[in-house]
């Protein structure tokens, strides 16, 4: 599995129609859906998801209905793993 960012633009479309989305995505079992960070004024979302891959990912959003802008297969890091680092 890998971590993927998932663009989407729909300046639109209504909350309630992206927000039934979510209840079909919450329980997808190809992926698993992390997290959402979203901005309905603008009609952006960016979604983290845990994959194996982006053809995966590609393959629920048309399953699901839900369009993209870019996937982008993303490494995680934390400030905790860099605070006690001398270099």
């Amino acid at each position: 599995m890998g971590y993927y960012l998932a663009m989407h633009h729909e300046p639109a479309e209504s909350r309630e129609k992206i927000e039934s989305r979510w209840v079909g995505l919450a329980g997808e079992r190809r992926a698993v859906w992390m997290k959402t960070w979203y901005n309905f004024d603008q009609g952006r979302r960016f979604c983290w998801w845990d994959a194996a891959s982006e053809e995966i990912l590609e393959a629920i959003f048309r399953d699901h209905g839900v369009p993209w802008e870019k996937i982008v297969k993303m490494e995680l890091t934390t400030p905790g793993e860099w605070r006690w680092r001398d270099d």
